[in-house]
């Protein structure tokens, strides 16, 4: 009956608003904590959840599109957060190749990190007016770095800062333009970033910090930011703890210095300054993988892997510590390399899910991983009455999926349908969308930025 309901709706990339959508007899989890509730109806007026109830107690509205769901289990809305858009346009193929991707795997929302601010304001526009179907964008505009070597791509995504004047005048210069917070590299200086740090609380914005090698992990926490990006920072932060002119500390040393008593009391830390983190375990296990294949077929890679692996499932065990400390953590995937290129490994929309795999993996229960990509980022973005869980009067941003999250976290790919503010989209659909996504298997080389 899904795959009947609605066919038509597979021909167009616009949306047309239902006035009155019912899933009936569906599983719901609404990612509060609570357990599953069997057999339940929801209702969705325009792009808000309007009633929730016990099927057979709510009765649909006259003239509504009901949807029998049984066997069904229904999810808020998946957020990737940490995400670079601007690396995925592709203006032979309009408007947007990554947009596809991330709604066919149920990423309804991204927090991007750094990209071409008009270039996002407009995708933003032309998906609240439904012109375009994508996600929720919470924009960083331009992200804020030190004067180092970039590519030119990079650099045009950047804003370079050299001393806490200049730091503080990107603030206050990016607020004005209309972000929703401010992302700093790791190429800041010390003094800057303890300026950009104080200025954002002054214009109460919130702080994404990569962490910048002239500062530590606690001080970043102390400082205020909100959220401190990718677990290779931890490491980074112990290996860059030198006196002046001496060499950072070899990776592996470094993690073998950051003992389990050393990460619980910096997690303890996180935890009680409201710090979350962002670990992006599938972008390590990419370049773990990338080792792999050299070692598979030259001897002379076998080091680098093995140290590779080392470093990736370290990365998995601190995440597992950073849960058991009370920190909350965000799924995000950085589906762009550093080079502002893409790696083959890490796809829009699909890598979220193995993200949450490598959750379970470091011992969180499959609820508390489907919370990363949907409760916590709400609370992250200060956006917990609208966005995150399903509950009466919030967006009606879903996933109805085959299979049950709670029982095998791997079963959040099996989606029979994704609703986008209220917007029922289907299988048949969906499948068309990965079709016409189909070239994000495949890297793109640097001189095609």
């Amino acid at each position: 009956m899904l795959l009947a309901a609605i066919a038509s709706l597979a021909q167009t990339s616009r949306l047309t608003q239902p006035k009155t959508l019912v899933l009936t007899h569906v599983t719901l989890i609404d990612a509060t904590g609570s357990p599953a509730k069997p057999d339940m109806t929801v209702v969705i007026t325009g792009e808000r959840i309007t009633t929730l109830g016990r099927t057979g107690k709510v009765r649909p509205p006259k003239g509504a599109q009901v949807i029998n769901a049984s066997g069904k289990f229904l999810i808020p809305g998946l957020w990737d957060m940490h995400t670079h858009l601007s690396f995925y346009a592709d203006t032979k193929q309009p408007p947007f190749t990554a947009f596809p991707s991330l709604i066919a795997n149920g990423v309804t929302g991204v927090r991007d990190m750094g990209g071409n601010f008009e270039q996002i304001e407009k995708w933003r526009k032309e998906i609240t007016n439904g012109t375009i179907t994508g996600p929720r964008i919470f924009q960083a505009g331009a992200y804020v770095d030190g004067q180092k070597e970039m590519s030119e791509f990079r650099a045009s995504l950047s804003i370079v800062v050299n001393n806490p004047e200049e730091a503080r005048r990107a603030v206050v210069t990016q607020k004005q333009r209309g972000i929703d917070f401010i992302k700093v590299h790791n190429g800041v200086s010390r003094d800057a970033y303890l300026a950009l740090a104080d200025e954002c609380r002054k214009q109460n914005l919130p702080l994404a910090t990569h962490l910048p090698r002239s500062i530590r992990a606690a001080e970043a926490s102390d400082a205020g930011t909100r959220s401190l990006e990718h677990t290779e920072t931890l490491i980074e932060s112990i290996a860059f703890d030198v006196a002046a002119g001496e060499k950072p500390k070899d990776p592996l040393v470094a993690m073998n210095e950051f003992t389990d008593e050393k990460a619980a009391a910096l997690f303890a830390r996180f935890a009680n300054n409201g710090t979350y983190f962002v670990p992006t375990l599938s972008g390590y296990r990419s370049f773990m993988q990338d080792a792999e294949r050299l070692a598979a077929t030259d001897a002379k890679y076998e080091a680098a892997a093995a140290g590779r692996k080392k470093l990736f499932q370290r990365f998995v065990q601190l995440v597992g510590l950073m849960q058991r400390s009370g920190v909350n953590v965000l799924a995000a995937t950085d589906f762009a390399d550093k080079s502002g290129g893409r790696r083959p490994d890490v796809r829009p929309g699909f890598t979220l899910h193995d993200e949450l795999a490598l959750f379970v993996e470091a011992g969180m229960t499959p609820m508390q991983a489907l919370q990363t990509a949907t409760r916590n980022p709400a609370q992250y973005l200060g956006k917990s009455d609208s966005l995150g869980t399903i509950e009466k009067g919030k967006f009606a941003d879903l996933v109805l999926l085959e299979a049950n999250p709670l029982a095998r976290i791997t079963n959040t790919r099996r989606i029979a349908a994704v609703i986008v503010s209220g917007n029922l989209i289907l299988k048949p659909q969906l499948q068309t969308m990965l079709a016409d996504a189909e070239d994000l298997t495949q890297p793109r080389t640097s001189s095609q930025q």
